[in-house]
């Protein structure tokens, strides 16, 4: 136990929303109940044994436990725990590169379309613990399963075989074979084998995006391509990835608070917390790539609202029914996949805060993170969520001028940048503020975004607005306003300005939990649709604060 405490302080400790957020899901895979992530419970589905659900997909679970893990160990402190669970794994290996159930050698069905998916998470999980430990068992047992699929690959890649399963078999789709290409490509780059090399660029040329489409499947698909555009520098793959990014948009599957439903358009039943971590990293790698302003606006709204709001109290990740103005109960914790998922995008997010340039830094997502380049490394903490500042701490400096440039979202009508209590100047250029300087460790600024109120519409959605409070989508919640419910409250109506608007502010209560916005709550005065000759007031606040609820209520 005290080896896992020291993996999760391995990572210096921050106290925004954000990191609040790591350490509540990082908690539940370590120390959590119903269940408990012990070794046996994590390694059934590569032998497999129906003790679990989904123990089908063989590897799944186990793969993603053992990437998040491997990640959140990125400091060195390795858990005993991980070690012991991943030789489990290998122990279990088939003779032919294989983890779990017998594959059908004589048609392509249900039950190997499932195998495939599981195999790509183990992929995943074996080349990123590798990549912490360099233990050569663990690289001999991701090359031998890469040589397994490049050995299944021309049966998987039969005509008839990507026809039968691009439609309407969702789980079992053919996203099951496409998305081993994130693990291949992964492989490739510690072993640099061709082999693995042809077989990535043979995936990405089967990638398309169809209605009804498993979400998860499909942007797991896109990463990987993006994977092999860093592998190969080839342009093509990095136009494929925003070609793809795109037909998300333009396909209406885009939500309103930013993220994407379980299951593509016209079937957007419900949402999915893989399909939004997914979403997320893939809009912030495109924009690290690309600097494309969209890729980031879309990674924003999607981090402070959805990614945010799929988090449940327990640290889990998982499903929630959606409404067309919401989302109703009930809900699921999507124990099999999203927690483990939803902790993996936690240190990405914490990683592309910032970006490089050549005079500097550029500070992106006013989030929890750390930002380094050459003669420059800079900590940011984030208290967005309770008064609108960040704090930049210099923790390494060179002897050279370096520039620090901070992002001026759209959603803050003013940006302010103090030093020692004084305002200071800081020219603001394309959309960023910056300060230049020869810096010193310890120097310190402190931002102060002054939010906006404001109504935003979707042409998608004629008739309807929604309303944001510097980054965060607000809403009423069943607990907190239960008569702003009462039938018909599809007809309840308000009375909105477009653009900025001015809302009375609700203190929150004194027990808010500490996962939250106190920041932005506010009374909004409504007509009721059962009764409209009265007014009545209900509680707006940001919708990411479903994460303190533990009920899982209507919004």
């Amino acid at each position: 136990m005290r080896t896992l405490f020291f993996l999760l302080c391995a990572v210096p400790a921050f106290g925004g929303d954000l990191s609040l957020r790591l350490k509540l899901t990082m908690d539940r895979i370590l120390y959590g109940q119903s269940p408990r992530y012990d070794e046996a419970f994590v390694v059934v589905d590569v032998i497999p044994r129906a003790t679990r659900r989904f123990t089908n997909f063989s590897g799944d679970l186990s793969g993603r436990y053992i990437e998040a893990l491997s990640i959140a160990a990125g400091g060195g402190a390795k858990s005993p725990t991980l070690d012991r669970t991943v030789a489990n794994v290998i122990s279990m290996q088939k003779p032919d590169g294989h983890f779990g159930a017998s594959l059908n050698q004589s048609e392509v069905d249900d039950d190997a379309m499932a195998l495939l998916w599981g195999q790509g998470r183990l992929l995943v999980g074996l080349v990123e613990y590798y990549q912490l430990t360099h233990n050569p068992a663990a690289l001999e047992a991701a090359r031998r399963l890469g040589g397994f699929l490049v050995d299944q690959a021309p049966r998987f890649q039969q005509n008839e075989v990507r026809q039968k399963y691009n439609v309407e078999k969702f789980a079992v789709g053919y996203i099951c074979w496409t998305s081993n290409l994130e693990g291949v490509v992964n492989l490739y780059g510690v072993t640099k084998e061709e082999r693995f090399l042809n077989l990535a660029k043979q995936i990405a040329a089967e990638i398309e995006i169809h209605p009804s489409q498993h979400s998860h499947g499909y942007l797991t698909s896109l990463r990987g391509v993006l994977a092999l555009w860093r592998a190969t520098n080839d342009r093509q793959y990095l136009e494929q990835a925003e070609r793809g990014w795109q037909q998300v948009i333009d396909s209406g599957n885009v939500l309103w608070q930013g993220g994407v439903p379980e299951m593509f358009a016209p079937k957007m039943e419900r949402d999915e917390g893989c399909s939004e971590a997914d979403w997320l990293r893939l809009s912030l790698e495109l924009w690290q790539i690309a600097r494309r302003p969209e890729f980031l606006a879309q990674a924003e709204r999607e981090l402070f609202n959805e990614f945010s709001f799929n988090q449940f109290q327990t640290g889990d990740f998982g499903h929630h029914v959606l409404t067309a103005t919401g989302t109703t109960t009930p809900a699921a914790r999507a124990w099999w996949c999203c927690t483990l998922h939803g902790a993996r995008a936690f240190y990405a997010i914490r990683r592309m805060a910032f970006h490089n340039d050549a005079q500097g830094l550029a500070y992106d997502l006013p989030v929890d993170g750390i930002g380094e380049t050459a003669g420059l490394s800079v900590r940011a903490e984030s208290s967005l969520e309770r008064d609108g500042s960040i704090a930049l701490t210099v923790e390494k400096a060179g002897a050279a001028a370096r520039t620090l440039q901070v992002r001026v979202p759209e959603w803050a009508s003013e940006l302010s940048v103090f030093e020692a209590g004084k305002k200071i100047a800081a020219p603001q250029r394309e959309g960023y503020a910056s300060v230049s300087r020869v810096w010193k460790a310890g120097d310190l600024l402190t931002l102060r975004y002054t939010l906006r109120t404001r109504t935003v519409t979707d042409s998608k959605h004629p008739g309807m607005v929604s309303v944001f409070h510097g980054p965060w989508l607000l809403g009423v919640d069943e607990a907190g306003s239960p008569h702003f419910f009462d039938e018909p409250f599809t007809e309840n109506t308000v009375k909105l300005a477009s653009g900025d608007v001015k809302l009375d502010r609700v203190a929150p209560s004194p027990s808010a939990a500490p996962i939250g916005v106190p920041t932005a709550h506010f009374r909004l005065t409504y007509s009721p649709g059962g009764y409209p000759m009265q007014s009545a007031q209900a509680v707006l606040r940001p919708i990411a604060e479903a994460t303190s609820s533990p009920d899982q209520n209507q919004w």
